[in-house]
């Protein structure tokens, strides 16, 4: 099945609710000019008629209320609601019957989902600060959030330079570190893992335990 064709899904895309009046009614209108005829969809729900009529009114309540007036306004947006309601029935029998086939969704004048675009290498966490909790043998490791992070790899050390030990993941960026010497310095550090790996390390922090 051709379901993914240049970062476009064979899913339909909801976005004709965000068009100006002008363009939602064009939009409606290629619809209508696509599927007469469509073998791929040769009953559309609701039908193109149907569609034809609410497109009509709604053009004809939009050059009513230039003019102003709020119960013509009104008109319009009533008009706009309805219209929508149709195009988002008619969209759910356009994905019913595509074959999740992008091509064939195209041919019905909707437009296909973009599948997202990667998110490449995310940046260090930044602002590393540790603060003592108010138990013994523990530090708070806190930190900035960093956008479309799944967690974050945690390490301790007893110098700047390491050697680095691993702690659990965090999907918190405020982290406990617990089973500490008092009187020793620590340092810490913390990266960000997303879809494109892990990130540079941020820090590293230090402070006595106590």
């Amino acid at each position: 099945m051709n379901t993914s064709i240049d970062g476009f899904y064979a899913r339909v895309a909801l976005g004709f609710a965000r068009k100006t009046d002008t363009n939602l009614i064009a939009f409606t209108r290629n619809v209508v000019a696509l599927l007469t005829g469509n073998e791929t969809y040769p009953s559309p729900m609701p039908t193109l008629a149907i569609l034809v009529g609410s497109v009509n009114t709604f053009e004809t309540a939009v050059h009513e209320a230039l003019n102003g007036g709020k119960l013509l306004i009104a008109a319009r947006n009533a008009a706009r609601l309805e219209l929508l309601a149709l195009l988002r029935q008619l969209a759910a029998y356009v994905q019913a019957n595509c074959g999740a086939e992008l091509l064939a969704l195209l041919t019905s004048g909707f437009e296909a989902v973009r599948a997202p675009s990667p998110v490449g290498l995310l940046p260090a966490p930044g602002n590393l600060r540790l603060s003592f909790t108010g138990l013994s043998g523990e530090l708070l490791l806190r930190f900035d959030r960093v956008i479309n992070a799944y967690n974050y790899s945690i390490q301790t050390s007893n110098s700047p330079d390491g050697p680095w030990e691993d702690q659990d993941l965090s999907t918190s960026v405020r982290v406990t570190v617990g089973g500490l010497t008092p009187g020793e310095v620590y340092w810490m550090r913390a990266c960000a893992n997303g879809s494109a790996g892990a990130s540079e390390w941020g820090g590293p922090a230090s402070s006595m335990a106590v």
